[in-house]
């Protein structure tokens, strides 16, 4: 029994401890509910603590245990579970709830005891936390450039995720830097870096740097150390750079990843003395610094490789918003400012830093202070903050060559490519380089300059390749610096030219200007210390004194571009000291001998000039070293020039032309024998201008020399710069004599048109050493019309071509392959930097190789195939067994075998490949199996078979894909036929597919079609992107959208364009967007772009959906039955007009800004509202097409007028109207359609102004136009007749001038707002402005009307009297029996043009004047001005009785330009007998005007006017304008003539006798 007892008493002890601990859950579940209350409370307590001293620690920057995050984190989970439990209890009959909550309890309380202990045992050592390491705290969610809104530029955005992904730590760079001139964002773009890997906790320390322009590296070495939290005791700078060494060493495992910044560097610094060199490993370098250069030069001593992320300036349209959002103006209400600040923001040159500062000076400013802030900008008086950043960058120039290149851009224009060819030239000109004995070495050292500036951002790159640019800004430093010191320079590229102070006359050394505009060089223009003179655009009028040169004893360089005549220096009036004389592009050059006595020039440049003859003078220049004759078409060269010309280094003669230089004999043996000597040379030889033989070619460097054709470089590049090239169209054994074959080893571009080669190999000789090297730096190869070559390469010679760029085959009809293996197709074929492929009507071509050697393209980017018609596939089936291309060409042959690897394909263009039936083989499932993951762009054209274009699966090769164009594939019946059965579920297939267009598809009935089940979130990531459709001539196409293609799979497509017209038949069914089972609704975002169809394609008007977002261009041609555009319903029923602020109705289009309708036949409505109700809310910036600015119609005959004046309400960024042949449409803008009873005046209360940004109105071929704006009021009516004595009629005497007081209803907005006006034969119109608008046209700046041969008023002026009121006649509807003078509108006042520059009449043959006198006080502004072909024309001005009293000046103040032509009546400009003052005129002509016998009877003064041209030529006035001709019986051309001539002769006499008075007020 004590046995048993023994063995059961512990196990019964056993189970009744976890008995008796169950039982307590239930049983003391209250107690243990307290029990965890009461611990509860002690852990919020030890949390509170803990909480407090970590604040306090993070405001002192003092450590925190590791620990204790995670330990708050623990507290506040456990808290939340306490939480949940009750404190009340369950009741007694909870036995269940009692049990489980007893235990909860009991764990929680446990848990927080452990917790309470844990906490216990926290060490807080208080220590001092490195600045550099990131917190701890999570990381956000998403990345963010900045936390300013202000510097959030969207075109920042991919170079911001560049430089981020290169800090990523699985990418091997190790080494960033930020590039880019000064201001413009580096240090702002490295602090939003440093904030997203902060947020990210991509690094453990992160440790930045300001190094400044002296590197101090005692500091930088302590700043290291204190964001690494360590003390450097050491004095040595490599003892404390070791000391930092092992500090990163021994940082603890998975704490070694850190980012160290150095910001702002402008010399290279020593990494090692940093402790950085070499980088350990999970360190990242973030450099930010003006020169490329430095940063390069950093990398390569730490033998690291380095990553570039460049900088520029802002894009137009944000370096816009960036400044009105500092400024703090809205640009929309107050169109001044708006201009003023466009302005600045272009002067700034689209700098941040620059507008930043501008725009905060002039934030809360006075519209006066902005445009002092403009003209100071304007004349190159930049902020000083803005000047030291560049000052800064111009002093860190070491170099003094650098400098006096650098300051030599300032001789150029804004914004202008300058060549550094130009550069080089005046560089030697001036002798700015030092130790250079040629001229190829002074070209090298100006490059480097240039590529240091560059590097350094005081230049940037040009549009061509051998150009720079200057920005605005460096330009406005750089003009601020030459201008000053004693030796200053002028610098002049605005309209006019005016001579600087008399001062400047005998220091200035450099001289630049642009004579647009001038007729004649300043007399007194003496610059004895002047070395260099650039002259540019001087027309044919411009003349120069004949001693003009002298007393210029120091000249060293001109340089004439685009001057008509330019002034031949020479020996006896110019320096001696001559060195460089350019005249490029100088058309009008005749005999040029006497530039031969500049016996010192060593550069000539007749470059795109007018030269004929190069006569034998210029032999005698023996000193010369370059002779530019580029582009001199049809020139002669005399016997005898080229061979004197002894020391010629350089000769340009390529003319790109036909009418190439035509070579003598003798100059052919000339140019032989100079040859020898010659390290540049470029020069055509056409059909009897065969190369001489003898030429030499060891010497060449450089060189661009065609045969049998002109020179044509489509590269991009610049002369003198571009690749050495051989173009040659000759026979082998020509090619062989001539040895230019020695040139191949040093050509970069060759044209081959050789017959009779059998391939390449032919061409060389055995004195090539090795043929596999001889084209070892050709970059471009084209091989045309060689009807023997079935091969181009061997294996050998193909794998020699290690910089190859592009390769073009064309019309070679024998050749099998490019490439021909003699081996078996044993080895390995790489074209290593091949880039593009042409392949162009081969007809006998089946493959790259004739075996299956491995071909490897590893930088092919495009690949062009047209007229290969052995192919029917371009991608091989991969089960197919790979077998000779030559061994069998079987039924399905492809163009790449699995032998050829394209990794990087991204262009695939096909042509004219008559049997290709696919481009991959229909049953692949995805792009892996093909060398095809990486293209962007598949044109297919002319391949009649194809019949699928993707395989049963596209989507995956939608990845990178962006456009797709398929064009006269007559086959083809769906674009995109998905299998879906073979798509799997857990693809990711997001697409990058923005453009589709597809034209000329015969059988093209839709473009999606899917078979199969399937997620439709697969399709729905494939189309995603799409932005454009554009269907064309596609007569069988039905379906642009289909039920399964929702409205969530093209969520961001902007524009679809349809054009339903038939090549050859007329087709009666409608082109559905939509299958019939849907609406057009269920596209979000855009959608109808542009629609187009023949007669009977499209019957719809377009019901707009307030779905319709996106849409920004609505373009609709050839829709013939189309009646209306947009019909705009409501449910209201009420015909009542109003406005509101508060009541709701759909948004229409909001975001459309171009509509364009054409050839519409029977459209009668743009807007049609069916007089329902039409809300106009107060918020524009949230109505209906509210971002409209364009409407273009053109051929819509049926159309009566475009909107209401309501309608126009809707419209408020409306910047241009363009109405071209709409035979039908009388007004622009029209209410008669509109029923407003008694709401004018209340609208017009709540109503914002129309058209407040219209720029331009157009009305072309309108011939049934009678008003621009609607005159009908409340019913009223008026007619204007069309010849004289016609009366106006009316039905109510305030019709004549309550027309601008109806609140904005009918007022004349077109006319009020626009800048620019054109009205072009618009028959029917009999008045362009009526009186109630004269006085609200102070935004037109340009008036041209022609062929408005009704028109009998510009400026309606009929019935104002002497006194400003107006007279009518009143009476019925067919007669006017009753005359009444009428007070005149508060609003209607004087004729005001304040800012009208220039006015054009044409061919109006009704009008007898154009202003009454009273209006010319309004024309301060007007600069040309010009009548013609108005045959009833009297006067130009007409008097108004006594509103112009005789004693009143009457001035033109800026008219430069007056034209009078073929007006056969007229009389005079003004017969009043007031003064006329014209001090800016500067131009008359005057022909055709047989009765005009004087100008003005009253004084006319002209001080700039000194020729008036005629019909028979030019003549001079001395007496300025004022003359009068008399017996002018004989009204002929001639005559008139004859009396002018009089006149000047009279004026000359008076003048001459008469000295003291002046000639500009002489009265005949």
């Amino acid at each position: 029994m004590e046995v048993v007892s023994a063995i059961i008493g512990p196990i019964v002890e056993s189970l009744i401890v976890p008995a008796k601990q169950q039982l307590g859950y239930l049983f003391s579940s209250t107690k243990h509910v307290r029990g965890m209350n009461t611990i509860l409370r002690q852990l919020d307590g030890a949390s509170r603590d803990v909480k407090k001293q970590m604040d306090e620690n993070n405001i002192n920057n003092l450590e925190i245990p590791d620990r204790v995050p995670g330990w708050l984190e623990e507290v506040e989970k456990i808290k939340e579970d306490a939480q949940r439990i009750s404190s009340t209890g369950n009741g007694c009959f909870s036995m269940k709830m009692r049990y489980q909550e007893g235990k909860k309890a009991f764990k929680i309380t446990e848990e927080m005891a452990c917790l309470i202990d844990e906490n216990s045992k926290i060490i807080w050592r208080n220590t001092q936390k490195p600045l550099g390491k990131v917190n701890s705290k999570n990381a956000s969610t998403s990345a963010r450039l900045d936390g300013d809104a202000h510097n959030h530029f969207k075109s920042r955005e991919k170079i911001f995720n560049d430089a981020l992904g290169f800090l990523q730590q699985d990418h091997k760079i190790q080494m960033i830097a930020i590039c880019g001139m000064g201001g413009v964002g580096k240090t702002t773009m490295m602090e939003q870096l440093k904030r997203t890997t902060e947020d990210k906790k991509m690094f453990d320390y992160i440790v930045k740097v300001v190094i400044g322009q002296k590197i101090n590296m005692f500091s930088v070495q302590q700043a290291v150390a204190e964001y690494m939290g360590q003390s450097l005791t050491e004095t040595s700078k490599t003892a404390r750079a070791d000391h930092l060494r092992m500090s990163f060493g021994n940082l603890p495992e998975g704490k070694r990843k850190v980012l160290v910044i150095l910001d702002d560097i402008w010399e290279p610094i020593e990494l090692k003395d940093m402790g950085l060199t070499p980088l350990p490993n999970g360190f990242k370098l973030l450099l930010t610094s003006r020169s490329e250069y430095i940063c390069n030069k950093i990398a390569i001593e730490a033998e690291s490789d380095l990553t570039l992320v460049r900088v520029d300036v802002m894009e137009e349209l944000e370096a816009q918003n960036f400044f009105w959002q500092i400024a703090g103006v809205s640009k929309q209400y107050d169109r001044e400012l708006n201009q003023i600040g466009s302005d600045i923001v272009r002067r700034c040159g689209f700098l941040p830093l620059a507008i930043k500062l501008i725009a905060t000076t002039l934030k809360s400013q006075e519209a006066f202070v902005w445009r002092n802030t403009f003209q100071r900008l304007k004349k190159n008086n930049i902020d000083k903050n803005v000047q030291e950043i560049v000052e800064i960058s111009y002093n860190h120039i070491k170099e003094e060559e650098e400098k006096s290149i650098f300051l030599l851009c300032g001789l150029f224009p804004d914004d202008f490519n300058i060549q550094i060819e130009d550069l080089t030239r005046y560089a030697w000109g001036l002798q700015l380089l030092e130790e250079v004995s040629t001229l190829a070495d002074a070209r090298d050292r100006t490059m480097t300059c240039v590529n240091n500036l560059t590097n350094a951002n005081l230049l940037i790159d040009g549009d061509y390749i051998g150009d720079v640019k200057m920005h605005d800004l460096v330009l406005a430093f750089v003009l601020g610096k030459v201008s000053k010191g004693d030796l200053p320079w002028m610098i002049n590229h605005d309209d006019t030219f005016k001579c600087s102070a008399v001062g400047m006359s005998e220091s200035c050394k450099s001289i630049s200007i642009t004579c647009t505009g001038m007729s004649e060089f300043p007399r007194d223009f003496r610059y004895p210390n002047v070395s260099l003179l650039r002259l540019t655009d001087g027309e044919e009028s411009l003349s120069f004194s004949e001693d003009f040169y002298e007393r210029m004893e120091n000249l060293e360089v001109v340089a004439y571009e685009k001057m008509q005549y330019p002034l031949f220096p020479r020996s006896l009036q110019c320096s001696t000291k001559l060195r460089t004389l350019l005249l490029d592009q100088c058309m009008l050059m005749f005999d040029c001998s006497v530039i031969g006595e500049l016996l010192n020039l060593e550069v000539l440049s007749f470059a795109d000039s007018g030269v004929r003859k190069l006569p034998y003078t210029i032999g005698y220049l023996k000193k010369l070293k370059l002779l530019d004759l580029t582009g001199c078409v049809n020139l002669r060269i005399d016997d005898g020039v080229l061979k004197n010309l002894v020391n010629l280094e350089e000769l340009y003669m390529s003319v790109d032309n036909e009418n190439a230089i035509r070579f003598t004999d003798g100059n052919r043996e000339e140019l032989a024998e100079c040859s020898k000597h010659l390290s540049a040379l470029e020069v055509e030889f056409f059909d009897t201008n065969s190369m001489p033989e003898n030429m030499f070619f060891v010497k060449l460097k450089n060189f661009k020399i065609s045969v049998g054709r002109n020179i044509q470089d489509d590269t991009g590049l610049n002369m003198h710069t571009s690749r050495n090239t051989l173009m040659l169209l000759t026979n082998k054994d020509e090619l062989l004599e001539s040895r230019v074959y020695e040139l191949f080893e040093k050509t970069e571009m060759l044209y081959l048109e050789v017959e009779g080669m059998n391939d390449i190999e032919e061409i060389l000789v055995e004195s090539v050493h090795c043929h596999s090297q001889s084209f070892n730096n050709l970059t471009i190869l084209d091989v045309f019309n060689c009807e023997n070559l079935r091969y181009l390469f061997t294996v050998p010679m193909a794998n020699g071509l290690m910089k190859l760029e592009r390769l073009t085959v064309s019309q070679c009809p024998v050749m099998e392959a490019l490439v021909n293996s003699e081996n078996g197709g044993d080895g390995v074929i790489k074209f290593q930097k091949l880039k593009i492929l042409f392949l162009d009507e081969l007809p006998e071509l089946v493959g790259l190789c004739n075996t299956v050697n491995i071909i490897e393209l590893p930088q092919l980017e495009e690949l062009r195939l047209d007229g290969l018609p052995n192919f029917t596939s371009i991608y091989p089936d991969n089960t197919s067994a790979t077998s000779s291309m030559f061994s069998n060409v079987s039924a399905n042959q492809p163009f790449l075998n699995k032998e050829v690897l394209i990794p990087k394909l991204k262009i695939l263009k096909i042509y004219g490949m008559n049997n290709l039936k696919e481009i991959w083989p229909y049953q692949f499932d995805t792009s892996d199996e093909v060398n095809a993951c990486m293209l962007r762009e598949i044109e297919v054209n002319r391949c009649d078979k194809i019949v699928n274009l993707f395989p049963r699966n596209p989507l995956s090769f939608l990845r990178y894909l962006k456009e797709l164009f398929v064009s006269e594939c007559g086959n083809i019946e769906v674009l995109f036929n998905i299998d879906t059965s073979c798509v799997g579920e857990i693809e990711e297939y997001n697409s990058n597919l923005r453009h589709i267009h597809v034209q000329n598809l015969g059988k093209l009935k839709e473009l999606w079609r899917r078979k199969g089940e399937s997620s439709s979130d697969i399709l729905i990531r494939s189309f995603q992107s799409v932005r454009m459709i554009k269907i064309e001539e596609c007569e069988n196409f039905v379906n642009v959208f289909t039920p399964t293609i929702t409205s969530s799979h093209l969520r961001t497509l902007m524009n679809i364009s349809v054009d339903g017209r038939r090549r050859w038949e007329e087709r009666s069914r409608n082109i559905e967007f939509v299958e019939k089972s849907q609406e057009i609704n269920v596209i979000p975002k855009v959608e109808i772009s542009d629609v187009y169809g023949s007669k009977a394609d499209i019957e719809f008007s377009v019901h707009p959906k307030p779905t319709l977002n996106q849409l920004e261009k609505l373009d609709i041609l050839d829709c013939k039955e189309v009646e209306v555009v947009f019909e705009i319903e409501s449910s209201s029923t009420s015909r009542d007009l109003t406005t509101t602020w508060h009541n709701q109705q759909p948004v229409l289009l909001p975001s459309l800004k171009l509509l364009w309708l054409r050839n519409m036949e029977k459209l009668s409505h743009v807007w049609k509202c069916n007089r329902n109700k039409l809300v106009i809310p107060q918020n524009q910036t949230e109505s209906s097409f509210h971002n409209l600015t364009t409407i273009y119609m053109s051929n819509c005959n049926n159309i009566k007028y475009l909107f209401s004046p309501l309608m126009g309400k809707l419209l408020p960024s409306l910047k241009e109207i363009i109405l071209k042949y709409c035979d039908g449409i009388e007004e622009v803008v029209s209410n008669r359609y509109d029923e407003i009873d008694e709401m004018d005046t209340s609208i017009s209360s709540h109503t914002s102004t129309s058209f407040p940004h219209l720029e331009r109105l157009e009305l072309h071929f309108l011939p049934s136009l009678k008003s621009i704006n609607g005159g009908n009021v409340r019913g009223r009516s008026r007619s204007f007749g069309i010849t004289s004595g016609t009366t106006i009629t009316t039905t109510s005497i305030n019709d004549r001038f309550n027309c601008s007081e109806v609140g904005g209803v009918t007022s004349w907005f077109l006319c009020q707002y626009s800048k620019k006006i054109y009205i072009r034969n618009c028959g029917a119109l009999p008045m362009g402005f009526p009186y109630c608008v004269s006085g609200q046209l102070h935004k037109l700046e340009e008036l041209i009307i022609s062929r408005c041969e009704s028109m009998m008023e510009v400026f309606e002026s009929e019935g104002v009297n002497k006194d400003g009121v107006h007279s009518t006649n009143v009476g019925d509807d067919d007669t006017c029996t009753t005359t009444m003078t009428l007070p005149r509108s508060a609003n209607m006042t004087l004729l005001q043009l304040p800012n009208l520059t220039v006015l054009k009449i044409y061919g109006c043959k009704l009008l007898e004047h154009i202003f009454t006198s009273y209006a010319l006080e309004g024309l301060k502004q007007l600069k040309e001005f010009t009548v013609e072909e108005c045959r009833t024309m009297r006067v130009i001005v007409k008097e108004d009785g006594e509103h112009t009293k005789a004693s009143k000046v009457i001035s033109f103040p800026r008219l430069k330009s007056l034209t009078l032509a073929n007006l056969p009546n007229v009389n005079g400009f003004f017969l009043g007998m007031n003064e006329f003052r014209w001090p800016s005129l500067e131009k008359v002509k005057m022909y055709g005007c047989p009765q005009l016998m004087i100008l003005t009877s009253g004084h006319s003064v002209a001080p700039k006017l000194t020729h008036i041209h005629t019909g028979v030529g030019k003549h001079s006035l001395a007496c300025g304008l004022n003359f009068h001709l008399s017996n002018a019986t004989d009204k002929s051309h001639i005559q008139w003539n004859l009396n002018l001539l009089k006149a000047e002769l009279y004026s000359t006499q008076i003048h001459s006798v008469n000295n003291n008075k002046s000639s500009s007020q002489c009265k005949f």
